[in-house]
């Protein structure tokens, strides 16, 4: 209950923290996305706002005679152009693309004579404004409706080059306003609901991060019962056989030699299993993979001739023929003997072991040109399909008390497997019911010699 509590708030932590990682990774986007939009339209106005100062500088100068006034072909060619000291009213123009500009509704115009006074305007009617006299330069404004402006201010000539006075033009941003206060409205609205699809996609991935550490706990759970109940049983009849022992009063030389032979078979089946836990420690932590380990070019082939010697006496007394097919006399491998050795010998063992009365094993090398394969097959009680993906686990057997009565504590195929992964190898099992099994074991070749 409260190991499911711990994973629970676990998984709530990661949840918060990768949301509010993303979350708040989203929100910086979505910021630099909307400042970007903003300034690459702050630029394109001011480039357009140039073109068109640009044009009304070009057209404007050939026509100003005399410096600080206004002359009638001035008038002729702006629209809605109205003098200080004048009553406006409509005028015809000549210039299309000036005419074009001003009757758009964003531009004005505002004339002004050297000493800053104001001599007329056109365009868009704004009020309040005095001249800028940072030429050539981009600034902002607001009038009094709070509605906002770009304009840039102009030296002009005459015909003589004599300074006539100045021109300021200005944009309204009413279009950029709206247009930026859309995506800002667009962004702001969908940023809850961005937060809540990474909120349940932080919750998924919380979810699948928590997965493998709650099942390595399971199986660690899981070990830690295993190996208690694995010690138990040998120290249980080391503690009954000793008690036997206080509570007899005239023990024979017999008796305590055959208690002794407990003591010593029950001995051994712990030296046993703690061996085998260590061998599995250093192969998870990678100790069997350092440098001290000892690790050198192996002839597979000889290797399994020595095997198959060496384990024929135990074939011979199950009752069981063991054969090895070997195609090539030279198979090397790069690796520690001793723990290929280990490897080969636990599936061997096992096929024995766990074979039919007269039954067949056999110990096939094979090789292709990136692997070697070894193949240890038998004609025993094979392993259903459940079983088959439980076969690797430590301590699991299929045949308890079968496994007992021979010593096993099923770790064997454990141990196989993780110095195969070790060796940057894998195993492969095939098996029928009442058909026998094959396990195949696939190791990286080297070149031969």
């Amino acid at each position: 209950m409260k190991i499911n509590r711990l994973f629970n708030q676990t998984k709530i932590s990661l949840t918060c923290w990768y949301a509010s990682v993303f979350s708040g990774i989203i929100s910086l986007g979505a910021f630099f996305v909307y400042e970007a939009i903003a300034h690459a339209h702050y630029i394109t106005i001011n480039q357009e706002l140039k073109t068109v100062a640009g044009t009304f500088h070009d057209t404007l100068e050939p026509l100003l005679i005399q410096p600080n006034k206004l002359e009638k072909n001035v008038k002729e060619i702006i629209l809605d152009l109205c003098l200080i000291d004048e009553k406006c009213g409509n005028q015809s123009y000549k210039n299309r693309y000036i005419k074009g500009l001003i009757q758009q509704g964003k531009y004005y115009l505002k004339f002004y004579d050297l000493s800053g006074n104001l001599l007329g305007n056109a365009g868009v009617k704004i009020d309040n404004l005095s001249l800028n006299y940072s030429l050539e330069e981009f600034t902002s404004i607001q009038d009094n409706q709070n509605n906002n402006y770009r304009q840039i201010s102009l030296l002009l000539h005459t015909k003589e080059n004599k300074e006539w006075g100045y021109l300021q033009i200005g944009r309204s941003l009413e279009d950029f306003d709206r247009y930026v206060n859309n995506i800002k409205w667009l962004l702001l609205l969908g940023l809850p609901l961005l937060i809540i699809l990474v909120i349940i996609a932080s919750w998924y991935l919380a979810e699948k991060a928590i997965q493998p550490l709650a099942q390595s706990y399971q199986q660690m759970q899981q070990f830690g019962s295993d190996v208690a109940h694995e010690l138990r049983t040998p120290l249980s009849a080391i503690k009954a056989t000793i008690d036997s022992v206080f509570l007899s009063h005239n023990l024979t030389l017999e008796d305590s030699q055959e208690t002794f032979k407990i003591i010593h078979r029950q001995n051994d089946r712990l030296i046993n299993l703690v061996n085998d836990l260590l061998i599995l420690t250093r192969l998870d932590s990678g100790l069997e993979n350092t440098d001290k380990i000892k690790k050198n070019k192996i002839n597979l082939a000889d290797l399994i001739n020595d095997l198959t010697e060496e384990l024929s006496y135990l074939a011979l007394k199950n009752q069981v023929n063991l054969t090895k097919e070997i195609k090539e006399s030279k198979v090397f491998i790069f690796g520690n003997e001793e723990q290929i050795y280990r490897l080969l010998a636990n599936l061997t063992i096992n096929a024995i072991n766990y074979n039919k009365k007269n039954g067949q094993v056999t110990i096939c090398l094979e090789t292709t040109k990136k692997e070697v394969i070894i193949k240890v097959s038998d004609t025993g009680i094979g392993i259903n399909k459940e079983e088959q993906k439980l076969i690797f686990n430590r301590f699991y057997r299929i045949n308890k008390a079968r496994n007992r009565e021979k010593g096993s504590c099923g770790l064997g195929l454990a141990i196989a497997n993780a110095i195969a992964l070790n060796h940057g190898g894998r195993i492969i099992l095939e098996s029928q019911e009442n058909q026998g099994s094959i396990f195949t074991v696939y190791l990286p070749k080297i070149i031969s010699s």
